[in-house]
């Protein structure tokens, strides 16, 4: 069998929950399709992704991270870790009401000309104008919200439980009219969570998505419900929501009408909503079951890329979908089998990443090559296959279609369904020819290559040469 070229690419593939996870797997990883060639080809490059740069610790110490928000209108970094909110490493408020549980930014400009950021944690919401002086603001009637907000022509709107959308009188934050408020949900589900895009507001329940616009009612809510817009399933959780820009990606469940199936969907700029996972993601969605409750999604430019990084708690690993290349890949850290950034925001072109318990928060720079000072590990691990023959076969050599870089690929190989991997054997990556020869007999075979060195790391394809035995 002549070699060819098998590319380094492909979406978390899994049969079931074992760990760890049999079949396709890559990473630490995003993949670059380089559009530049004759329309005919467009190779796919697997690229270490970027390492993460320690810039501040504002608690002090270890503590658990619920959001990071850069406001451009002061260009200050603001964050809560626990009960604390911080503003670059000054604190803001030293005790919240609650210190656990996802926080909400939502900046607002009214039209007197103040700026104001709104920081809620679902209980009540912290008003921080420009000069970062802070005041509490309570909600209708004091009452428990969604924690997510909205700002529309004015209106600041929270949702709440039992589904209503409610307003402010416009150009206030804290005078909340009895009456000003519109039901969200007509399919008998609770409101999970509030968002906008473009001029339209959405209301996400567990049953369906409806939307929303500002008809300039006189009296009571300002929104109308745009009936004929309105989608047939809802939102796993509000945990799943993650937004940059016009684009947005959320974890689905319609568990209303019997179908107990997540997948991860995409909306951008109001246009067509897509499901933009595979059926192995959707099956480890589906397996998460109540602790679905417990993940984290951030969506931020990483690389070049926009990308959206839903980090699972039972699955305990993270997946990330490129928006721009439309392909999934996981991401570890050092010393976890998930990522453990918890929130993301940017700031003059850096991004920066909250730490989900070190009380940190990180930058990411495409020239760091591992994650706060420790090495992490890229693993690209490949379906099983028989390459074409159902015959035993000997694998005599393997070639790796990289770049020149430094440290040591390793290579190793299953014969037996990934019940069990061969001792790693080393290519050397600073060599012009990355191989290894004499990789023993075998019906089918699954290979796994890792690499672990402070260095840039980036492959197309490996070609393995198979002879057919009798």
């Amino acid at each position: 069998m002549p070699a060819r070229p098998i590319p380094f690419i492909g979406s978390p593939g899994q049969r079931d929950t074992v760990s760890p996870p049999p079949d396709s797997r890559f990473v630490n990883v995003l993949f670059e399709v380089d559009k530049n060639p004759s329309p005919s080809q467009y190779p796919v490059n697997c690229v270490k992704r970027p390492g993460l740069s320690t810039s501040t610790q504002p608690f002090g110490a270890a503590a658990t991270g619920r959001g990071v928000y850069h406001w451009s209108v002061t260009g200050d970094i603001y964050s809560v870790f626990g009960a604390s909110t911080f503003v670059n490493t000054s604190t803001l408020v030293s005790s919240m009401a609650t210190a656990t549980g996802r926080v909400w930014f939502q900046p607002i400009h009214e039209d007197t000309g103040q700026a104001k950021l709104m920081i809620s944690d679902g209980a009540i919401d912290y008003q921080v104008v420009s000069t970062n002086t802070v005041s509490t603001i309570s909600t209708f009637g004091a009452t428990t919200h969604l924690g997510s907000s909205v700002e529309l022509d004015g209106f600041y709107l929270h949702g709440f439980r039992d589904g209503k959308i409610r307003n402010t009188a416009v150009n206030t934050v804290s005078t909340w009219p009895t009456a000003g408020f519109l039901t969200a949900d007509t399919y008998g589900s609770d409101l999970e969570v509030i968002y906008r895009q473009k001029d339209q507001v959405m209301g996400f329940t567990k049953n369906r998505i409806e939307f929303f616009f500002n008809n300039g009612n006189p009296t009571n809510s300002p929104l109308l419900r745009i009936d004929q817009n309105t989608l047939d399933f809802g939102i796993a959780h509000k945990n799943t929501l993650a937004w940059a820009g016009e684009t947005a990606c959320f974890v689905s469940e319609n568990a209303g009408n019997g179908d107990g199936g997540r997948s991860v969907y995409m909306i951008q700029s109001l246009g067509k909503v897509v499901e933009v996972t595979t059926p192995h993601i959707n099956r480890i969605l589906a397996a998460e079951g109540l602790s679905i409750s417990s993940c984290s999604a951030w969506m931020e430019r990483i690389a070049g890329q926009l990308v959206y990084c839903l980090n699972l708690a039972a699955a305990d690993r993270s997946f990330v979908f490129s928006v721009d290349e439309k392909m999934w890949c996981e991401w570890q850290n050092a010393v976890s089998t998930r990522f453990n950034g918890v929130s993301a925001t940017s700031k003059n072109g850096v991004t920066y990443i909250q730490d989900v318990s070190s009380g940190h928060i990180h930058t990411v720079s495409e020239t760091v090559y591992q994650d706060a000072g420790a090495n992490f590990t890229v693993m690209l691990q490949t379906p099983r296959s028989n390459f074409g023959s159902a015959k035993r076969k000997y694998e005599t050599e393997l070639d790796v279609i990289g770049d020149t870089s430094t440290g040591t690929l390793k290579v190793s190989v299953s014969n037996d369904d990934f019940a069990t991997f061969s001792t790693p054997r080393d290519i050397d990556m600073s060599k012009a020819s990355k191989n290894i020869t004499r990789l023993g007999a075998f019906y089918s075979r699954a290979h796994r290559f890792t690499y672990t060195a402070n260095a840039p790391f980036r492959v197309q394809s490996f070609m393995p040469e198979i002879k057919e035995g009798i």
